[in-house]
């Protein structure tokens, strides 16, 4: 196939097939080359998962009843350097040089972990990679049903709805570098994709005590659930809210009964534990994917101290811009009807997916605190938008704005490969420039209008002249 073949217009399901293929060469490649480097410069195993070190001294923590210690930075440190140790791994756990993990996470879900303290780190370490992928088959499954409905046959460009569509979905997610950093840190991404992709079926169907319900348990990660639970309860109301309040009190409750006062704890010492670890020490901004760690990455870098007024300043204008602007389409789609449209397919569930979708683009943009791997997230809007562009009909026209909603997306799937090191080098995260584009563009999609409604025409009385004189 020529150079000039490849350049000539072809169906988005067939690039992107291209690109999956691409990437998955190049990714054999690396695997490949990584197996004939001497062992000082190949990749091992003792180099990987080490953000699990965390939650494997959580679960040690509260089966030993040392809960009281989840949050004290040096026993955590201490107890990773000799894990660090036993395990042989390749780190250098130090306190006083920031080299540990912290327990950010509620204090509940410590309490999953316990099992996995029981066995080895390295053991421990395997068994909870394997739930991780078997929570992304879950949410791989839901995905593909959202992609393809039961009732469509056939795509817009008249092509049966096979393997050849659906497959798309596993192939890019894991060939993501959401994906790669999520599973190569030991990271818990893909449970909270399927506890996302969950809540939005749920918010798709309109349960909406079911959605709040799971929304409650996707706390886990409390900057993952706050701006998915706004929109679910100005989406659906009430319901949402007594969903969320449901599954809030059990876990409160839960905490209360099992961990007495540790709740309090949480609250008072984490901001604390944050200060220490991105104002007092040299953080990684250039990982997460806010508008907050962007400024201050680009005005300030990574070095130690407060955050500058110019950088507060241009984060707190630019992240009230985009919470007005979801707000005003999350209120156009709660106040305003919506007429079946056949020739478009604009339904009463078309706006509240493109609510959802821009609901969750969003969310880590509006967070203080988000890293690069939990965009893995945002396969859940890009899904909900290629689903409606598969069930547009043939002859419905594409606008300008969606034509740079789909190269956005695309340029942004590309940019996370080499994001942590151009942000280093740069530093401009890349990420969140994409992002937010498609952000401001998802939200005109969900902003839904107005529906014109005809004034009654009044016709002026006849009078009859001979009758009245």
């Amino acid at each position: 196939m020529t150079l000039p073949h490849l350049l000539r217009p072809a169906p988005l399901r067939k690039r992107l097939w291209q690109l999956a293929t691409l990437l998955a060469l190049v990714t054999g490649i690396f695997a490949v080359g990584n197996a004939f480097q001497t062992e000082d410069k190949a990749v091992s195993g003792r180099m990987l998962g080490h953000d699990f070190l965390a939650f494997y001294t959580a679960g040690t923590f509260v089966r030993e009843g040392r809960t009281n210690q989840l949050y004290d930075l040096p026993a955590v440190a201490e107890f990773q350097q000799q894990i660090a140790k036993d395990a042989n791994l390749d780190i250098t756990v130090d306190y006083t040089k920031q080299k540990f993990g912290p327990w950010w996470n509620p204090p509940f879900y410590a309490w999953l972990f316990v099992p996995f303290s029981l066995l080895s780190y390295n053991k421990a370490l395997a068994a909870w990679t394997l739930l991780n992928l078997a929570c992304l088959g879950g949410a791989i499954a839901m995905l593909m049903r959202m992609l393809v409905p039961r009732w469509l046959d056939h795509d817009a460009m008249g092509r049966p709805t096979d393997w050849r569509t659906t497959g798309l979905v596993p192939f890019l997610i894991l060939l993501s570098m959401p994906f790669v950093q999520a599973i190569s840190h030991g990271q818990n991404s893909m449970t909270s994709l399927c506890l996302l992709a969950g809540v939005v079926t749920f918010w798709r169907n309109k349960r909406a005590i079911l959605a709040g319900g799971l929304c409650a348990a996707l706390a886990v990660k409390p900057q993952l659930a706050a701006v998915v639970a706004c929109g679910l309860v100005i989406s659906l109301g009430y319901r949402a809210i007594l969903g969320l309040c449901l599954g809030g009190s059990l876990i409160v409750l839960f905490t209360q009964f099992t961990m007495p006062g540790l709740l309090v704890q949480y609250l008072h010492v984490l901001p604390k534990n944050v200060h220490w670890m991105q104002v007092e020490h040299a953080y990684l901004w250039d990982r997460h994917a806010t508008l907050k760690a962007f400024y201050r990455m680009l005005l300030q870098g990574k070095a130690a101290g407060e955050m500058g007024w110019l950088a507060w300043g241009a984060y707190v204008v630019s992240g009230a811009i985009l919470t007005t602007l979801l707000a005003r389409a999350a209120w156009s789609n709660w106040r305003r009807q919506t007429i079946d449209d056949p020739w478009s397919l604009a339904t009463e569930r078309t706006w509240r997916d493109r609510l959802i979708a821009a609901t969750i683009c969003c969310a880590p943009l509006l967070m203080p605190f988000y890293f690069d791997y939990d965009l893995l997230l945002l396969a859940i809007p890009a899904t909900l938008l290629a689903a409606e562009v598969l069930a547009r009909p043939i002859d419905a026209s594409v606008t300008r704005s969606e034509r740079w909603t789909t190269r956005l997306w695309v340029a942004l799937y590309a940019w996370m490969l080499i994001n942590p090191g151009m942000t280093g080098v740069t530093r401009v995260n890349g990420n969140v420039i994409l992002l937010s584009g498609i952000a401001i563009l998802m939200i005109r999609r969900a902003h839904r209008p107005a529906a014109k409604v005809a004034k009654p025409v009044i016709e002026p009385q006849r009078v009859d002249v001979r009758r009245a004189a």
